[in-house]
């Protein structure tokens, strides 16, 4: 981001640095119908500020760098009127800048949709409202696609239309609901395509869990390996094991053990060090609690039963 003043809308638009057409409707209430076809005549530079709402950019032809927030950084626009057009979506959820910039004799051609949070809250159902904030989730949250040929076409058609009779306004305000209905098809279909961050946690950690040997592992190394916190390791084991991962190792070590002591014999100083229990005392103890038994219980021979 440029080091830039913050213009007020009308100064950006009086400052006379280009040749062309440049729309800014409300189609209806709570959204606008920014229209564009322009060509700069000199090195040109921006910066606005805007409320929270969503944006929706069709760069139609364009070399001018849009900047939205500290990060999202548009493409230029395709120059090929075969290529099918691409939308960006981007989420306000507060107060943030907008940056244009561009070089002298570039031509920009665009359309943006401009529609208002309440707005958005009012038109959202609850069967879209999960899919919507699950693809804007946090300020500045984006989301690319390319629109249906139909829309594309009408987009290009709307750029070069200068009238605003009845019929045209109609035909915008149609046309930015139309795109409106496109997004949230989108973020219906990534909702069900897209696997949920935590759904994947708790595979990656059951996983884990069976294939790999815990032993001794700490949960630092168990998080590092898993690509997670340890917080988010302690919260997705409690989630999907019902109990802390310790316990859970602690109890799964056990029940190993368990199955050695029926197996073969061994004293239970071995199977207190196997089980990582410094004291028999306290090996027992956690034993008779999982289990409702001694440990002795389960050993096979009778010259393994006595403490060493």
């Amino acid at each position: 981001m440029l080091n830039q003043p913050i213009l007020p809308d009308t100064q950006v638009r009086k400052r006379g640095l280009f040749t062309g057409r440049v729309e800014n409707l409300v189609v209806q209430p709570g959204i606008r119908f920014h229209n564009k076809d322009i060509v700069h005549r000199a090195d040109f530079h921006s910066q606005r500020q805007l409320e929270a709402q969503l944006i929706i950019a069709l760069q139609l032809e364009s070399k001018a760098l849009m900047c939205y927030g500290n990060k999202q950084a548009l493409k230029v626009g395709r120059f090929d009127k075969s290529a099918p057009v691409l939308a960006t979506a981007i989420y306000y959820a507060k107060s943030d800048v907008v940056e244009g910039s561009a070089k002298a004799y570039v031509r920009s051609r665009s359309i943006v949709i401009s529609l208002s949070l309440p707005w958005i809250d009012g038109q959202l159902k609850a069967k879209d409202r999960d899919a919507f904030h699950h693809m804007f989730d946090k300020h500045l949250s984006r989301f690319d696609w390319s629109l249906p040929l139909h829309l594309g076409e009408l987009a290009e058609a709307l750029n070069l239309t200068s009238s605003q009779t009845e019929a045209e306004n109609q035909l915008r305000e149609a046309f930015t609901l139309a795109i409106w209905e496109n997004l949230l098809l989108q973020a219906k279909q990534l909702s069900f395509t897209t696997p949920n961050k935590t759904s994947v946690q708790a595979t990656r950690l059951k996983v884990f869990l069976r294939d790999e040997d815990t032993h001794g592992r700490t949960l630092d190394d168990i998080a590092s390996q898993l690509g997670m916190s340890v917080s988010t390791l302690q919260r997705t084991a409690r989630k999907e094991l019902g109990m802390s991962l310790n316990r859970y190792l602690r109890e799964k070590k056990l029940h190993q053990i368990r199955v050695l002591l029926e197996q073969k014999p061994m004293s239970l100083s071995e199977a207190a060090s196997l089980a990582g229990y410094n004291h028999v005392t306290n090996f027992i103890t956690a034993y008779r609690k999982l289990f409702g038994d001694s440990p002795k219980h389960a050993l096979k021979a009778p010259n393994a039963l006595s403490h060493p």
